[in-house]
């Protein structure tokens, strides 16, 4: 969901649209905003080559579901040719393309070929692999991952593995197979985490006897009491905390009572020691030694608030909410307790535990604290999730807050809740007299599945709108634009394009490109029509209503071009997120064919081609194919 524009009379500060790929605009174009309409600079050639790749890769994965691979091979080998792919990257790149096309079959057979390098390439089939249904994904990755040399991160990727899938039969595998590449040269980490593995997998007695064999070749290690450390939470993890205790009591004998602390690294991973044995008096102490701030010249990262955080999420796997939360709350950093509260409240989420993650859920961003409310009302949970939700809406008169988190149930999905509190929204903004919010009311009712009601809103707002004598001197509204850059793309196709440029000989780190600042000036009466247009077209596209949208683009003066192709392209986006790609065909012939355009044109051309053949109109996709192949080589 992005994020929007406030919608209040009151709200006149201008920014800078982004217009999604609009470069060298012609001077012709001026902003509805007032001054001249800026472009926004074009990206970097390395990232547009990445985009491009991608581009290509999705034409040969559409080709492949309209159920013709030899057109989708020539595209490849055109690919190979352009990107001067290496064979073992192509041959990586046709197994995503069968797993995304859904041709899981095709994709297993190809694993025995791959050449793998255990960086980018592999992260790129790991995201790939999340389009498999959710029980074939770990077995598959798995199967992967043994393609790859030993040195190349095998071990590093079963251990990943295993933390992403514990208490699972795979988890048991991936021990099995740790187990039977280890031997006696092998640093003392690696069994330890190898120990930590069978913890995960639930075989508390295979880590016991793998930790009591492991303990005379710590002792002679006398270097290496991270590792022992490490052994002596994991045998407090598995219940053995008397054993625990008493190797931590030794470790202490032999090295003396203070020299522990004395390194940040050190302190860190004692601080967890003791954690995990429950002397929290010690905790503490032991946290007053780390250093508020990471020190870099200490070639250490450790502070009080990231082993605050460590401990806070022990002590949830070991189910220990109370402490865990305990330690949550003591975590300085605003930023790093949101994120640790998002990791433990995902973990709670996992392992169904609905009271434990609601618990917290007040320390999470509010789609997080809509997903737990959600999880628990699907659980039959339901005093638990309202009282969730009551937490996120605040009084019972905050309108703002209110609407914050109708809009928060409607990205997780639970729409069936943020329905009837938009209702009460509703009667709040009426008796409030609070017209600026309707048209947000509107929107959120699109989004919770009720157009009815959302057209109504919308028309009955538009009405007022143009009924009025004097026009307006500032916007009224603002469109539902973007206002943050893009995220990056986290794709596998993606992924895998940024693994080959960036392994080029001749690559180049990007240059940073200047930021696009907005002069604030007063807009025109004219102006400030435009956006309000453009506002209305904006919601009603959101509401489904594509052909009222698009009759409202049409009256914004071509003047304002820049402006009003972003406005083109949000209905586009919107009409390919309705499935509609007619619709969305019929907006994208409207933009320019432009260079400042290409790109938005021959991305969503892609995108209207995949819709079209999810509808089986095969004769419908394959031109516009085509079509973005020619865009790709002007």
């Amino acid at each position: 969901m992005h994020k929007l524009f406030p919608v209040t009379l009151l709200s006149l500060q201008l920014v800078g649209l982004p217009s999604m790929s609009l470069a060298q605009v012609k001077p012709a174009c001026i902003s509805p905003y007032g001054g001249d309409d800026r472009a926004i600079p074009l990206s970097d050639p390395q990232l547009a080559k990445s985009q491009q790749g991608k581009e290509m890769a999705e034409i040969a994965i559409a080709f492949l579901k309209a159920g013709q691979p030899e057109r989708a091979a020539q595209v490849n080998e055109q690919m190979r040719s352009r990107f001067k792919l290496a064979p073992k990257d192509l041959s990586t790149l046709v197994m995503i393309q069968s797993l995304i096309a859904g041709d899981q079959a095709a994709a297993t057979a190809h694993v025995p070929k791959l050449n793998l390098t255990g960086f980018g390439d592999i992260d790129a089939i790991f995201l790939a692999a999340r389009t498999l249904p959710v029980q074939d994904q770990a077995d598959w990755i798995l199967n992967v991952v043994d393609q790859l040399p030993i040195k190349n991160g095998k071990l590093l990727w079963w251990i990943v593995l295993a933390e992403l899938y514990p208490n699972q039969p795979i988890t048991l595998k991936i021990a099995a197979k740790i187990r039977s590449v280890l031997t006696q040269d092998d640093q003392l980490s690696e069994w330890v985490n190898l120990a930590v593995v069978y913890r995960q997998a639930g075989d508390f007695q295979a880590a016991r006897s793998l930790l009591e064999s492991l303990t005379d070749q710590a002792r002679s290690e006398p270097r290496n009491l991270s590792n022992r450390l490490r052994m002596i939470q994991e045998f407090a993890r598995i219940g053995q905390r008397d054993r625990a205790r008493a190797e931590l009591m030794n470790l202490n004998i032999e090295t003396g009572s203070n020299s522990l602390s004395v390194n940040p690294d050190l302190t860190h991973h004692l601080s967890l020691a003791y954690a995990a044995i429950g002397d929290l008096t010690t905790v503490a102490d032991l946290i007053q030694k780390l250093p508020v701030q990471a020190d870099p010249d200490s070639f250490s990262f450790h502070r009080q608030d990231s082993t605050r955080s460590a401990i806070a999420r022990q002590f949830a796997e070991q189910k220990n909410v109370q402490q865990s939360q305990r330690f949550l709350l003591s975590i300085k950093d605003a930023k790093l307790q949101q994120e640790t509260a998002q990791r433990i409240i995902q973990r709670f989420l996992q392992t169904e535990q609905w009271a434990s993650a609601a618990a917290i859920s007040s320390l999470a961003e509010p789609k997080l604290q809509a997903m737990v409310a959600y999880k628990a009302a699907l659980a039959n949970q339901s005093a638990l999730s309202d009282r969730v939700i009551s937490t996120m809406r605040g009084n019972n008169g905050d309108l703002i807050r209110l609407l914050q988190t109708t809009s928060a149930l409607n990205q997780v999905g639970y729409q069936t809740k943020a329905h009837t509190l938009l209702q009460e929204a509703l009667s709040l903004a009426t008796q409030q007299n609070i017209q600026p919010l309707l048209p947000t009311i509107a929107v959120q009712f699109a989004e919770a599945g009720d157009f009815e009601q959302a057209n109504q809103l919308l028309d009955r707002q538009l009405r007022s709108f143009e009924q009025r004598s004097q026009k307006p001197k500032f916007p009224a509204f603002e469109p539902l634009l973007p206002i943050s850059p893009t995220p990056p793309d986290e794709s596998a196709l993606w992924r895998f394009f940024e693994y080959v440029r960036l392994s080029a000989s001749s690559f180049q780190p990007e240059k940073p490109t200047p930021p696009v600042t907005a002069i604030p000036v007063q807009p025109s009466i004219a102006g400030t029509t435009a956006i309000n247009l453009g506002s209305f077209a904006t919601f009603y596209s959101r509401a489904r209503n594509f052909t009222k949208a698009d009759q409202l683009i049409q009256k914004i003066p071509d003047q304002y071009c820049t402006f009003k192709a972003s406005i083109i392209q949000f209905a586009v986006l919107e009409a390919i997120a309705a499935n509609q790609p007619e619709v969305a065909q019929s907006l994208l012939a409207k933009l320019s064919r432009s260079a400042q355009h290409q790109d938005f044109v021959r991305a969503n051309l892609i995108a209207i081609a995949h819709l079209y053949l999810t509808q089986n109109q095969s004769a419908k996709a394959i031109p516009l194919l085509e079509q973005s192949l020619n865009l790709l080589h002007t």
